[in-house]
């Protein structure tokens, strides 16, 4: 992992698939090849068969053409699959290499937000997918091909071959690049005004009924418009730059070609030309320069692949939370918690610092603290999604940082704040926690979570469909379904991230006395803002600016 850190993902995919991509370029260069002399060869076919020869001697230049033509369809085809083939292949590892990435740093709440996610993970790859089939892979074949042709050019009509090569360095170099460079700009702008109309978006699904319900929807409204009109207008600035390069392209291959015609009749006419080739370099040239000036025009959102390449460099490089151990410790029977000095960083930064905590089992941990001052951040490292900076944190008498994440999280259950449910039917759902679990069993975790009265009234119980508008749950239902998935598990830890949020003071009580009762040999830990949470408490933290200070329970 070391070395995926220090390289670019699309780079190290490329290198790990150099030799498709090495068959794909060459099949693509063949076809390109193909291409242009096929427009040759019937050129001279057509001229010559003009002038009315025998017909025996038009069998070569036709059995030419005819293998040309077969072989630039089969070609076509071959190239294809190549290419195609090549760019899944290295795809498939930037997207796994991505979401390997993303798998440790968003439980630790270091990755980006959900829109920005999905962003990366498809909008970002696919771009980067283009920029390797669309951009990459054409413009270079295509210019090989094009110089071909300029070495062909050379040999049978010298005084064309220096324009066709000023046509080829215009068409497939000069403009490209100064496309590339007059449109960085408005494709920043325009990446930026996306990014601005898919936050806005995101916030909208999220929240939209807090917007309504404090009467702020206008607000969102006039959010959403003003994004959408500056997502248009970069759009229609980046068009009409394009639009302008477009046409200065055509402007530059129909010059080049008169010129090229111009100087084939001057070849003609001081005999350095024979009249069966006269129709050759020009049409030859009109095939490269199409070919070159239609791929090279793929680079007017080059800017926009490499922004997308940034991005996912940019998350390659982020610092991973945790760091599994290069020798695995064994898990000792016992599941007792126990920090001493304790320091956590984040961002060069100290969050907690100096811990000194004992939680045996059959105890009940409480921490409380205003927002912000550390509480799950406590929380992520007993969970393993983060690690401490100094000091010693052991579950059942064994260094966290001797195990790797997989091993913890068989002890260790966390529910945090806001728990997802999945498009998925109820018992699917719950059976996360534990696949190989009966009905029996899902029902009794429901019911211990307080769920019972909703689940009387699903038409299909636990084959009723989570997730959607329809049949989706309140914010207090979703942290029941996250505690009875954690009572499902039967994990001997448990992390209880503001569990009771949205409940009334009874329920709440209700749902922690029976967690509690559930879990009365393992240890329970509530992370709550909420007095009636800690009833019962074994032992109360008290987390403020960094500094965790224990009190006694109330």
């Amino acid at each position: 992992m070391s070395e995926l850190r220090q390289r670019s993902v699309f780079r190290e995919s490329l290198i790990l698939e150099r030799r498709s991509v090495v068959v794909a370029l060459a099949a693509s260069v063949s076809v390109s090849i193909a291409t242009v002399a096929l427009s040759g060869s019937a050129a001279w076919l057509i001229v010559r068969s003009a002038q009315r020869p025998a017909l025996l001697s038009l069998t070569f230049l036709m059995g030419v053409v005819q293998l040309l033509a077969l072989g630039k369809a089969a070609g076509r085809y071959g190239e294809r699959i190549s290419t195609h083939q090549a760019a899944l292949r290295i795809m498939a590892r930037v997207r796994a290499m991505t979401a390997l990435r993303l798998e440790p740093l968003v439980p630790a709440g270091l990755g980006p937000r959900s829109a920005d996610v999905v962003e990366t993970i498809i909008g970002d790859v696919d771009k980067v997918q283009d920029l390797l089939v669309s951009i990459a892979g054409p413009v270079s074949a295509n210019l090989i091909a094009g110089l071909c042709a300029v070495a062909v050019g050379e040999f049978i009509a010298p005084s064309t071959a220096l324009v066709f090569a000023v046509g080829i360095v215009l068409v497939g170099v000069v403009l490209p690049l100064g496309a590339a460079s007059a449109g960085a700009r408005p494709q920043i702008e325009l990446d930026a005004s996306r990014a601005r109309l898919r936050h806005a978006l995101d916030d909208a699904a999220r929240s939209g009924d807090e917007y309504v319900a404090l009467g702020a929807s206008g607000a969102l409204y006039r959010r959403l418009e003003s994004a959408e009109i500056a997502y248009d207008r970069a759009t229609g600035r980046v068009a009409r730059r394009a639009g302008f390069f477009s046409a200065v392209n055509v402007l530059v291959v129909g010059l080049t070609i008169v010129v090229i015609v111009a100087s084939t009749q001057g070849a003609l006419v001081h005999h350095s030309l024979t009249v069966s080739l006269l129709a050759v370099p020009a049409l030859m040239a009109l095939s490269a320069l199409e070919l070159v000036s239609a791929s090279s025009g793929s680079l007017l959102g080059i800017q926009s692949g490499r922004a997308a390449l940034q991005r996912l460099d940019a998350l390659v490089a982020r610092p991973w939370p945790v760091h599994d151990p290069t020798e695995l410790a064994a898990l000792e029977p016992g599941s007792d918690v126990v920090l001493r000095n304790v320091s956590i960083w984040r961002d060069d930064r100290p969050v907690l610092e100096q811990v000194d905590s004992t939680w045996a089992e059959g105890g009940v941990v409480a921490i409380s603290g205003p927002s912000g001052s550390g509480k799950t951040t406590l929380a992520l490292l007993v969970a393993r999604f983060i690690e401490a900076r100094g000091g010693s944190a052991t579950l059942g008498g064994v260094e966290l940082q001797c195990l790797t994440g997989t091993q913890v999280r068989t002890r260790v259950g966390y529910v945090d704040d806001d728990p997802h449910v999945f498009a998925a039917t109820l018992g699917a759902n719950m059976r996360l926690a534990r696949p190989t679990a009966s009905d029996e069993e899902v029902l009794d975790s429901l019911i211990a979570a307080g769920l019972g009265p909703l689940f009387s009234t699903l038409p299909y119980g636990l084959d009723t469909q989570l997730g959607g508008g329809v049949t989706g749950l309140s914010g207090g239902e979703r942290r029941r379904l996250g505690v009875a998935r954690v009572l499902l598990a039967n994990r001997p830890v448990v992390v209880l991230d503001e569990p009771t949020e949205g409940l009334d003071e009874s329920d709440a009580r209700l749902l922690m006395q029976e967690v509690r009762k559930h879990l009365s040999d393992g240890i329970v830990v509530v992370i709550s803002h909420q007095a009636h949470d800690h009833v019962g408490a074994t032992i109360h933290l008290e987390v403020n600016d960094g500094v965790v200070r224990e009190v006694t329970p109330k």
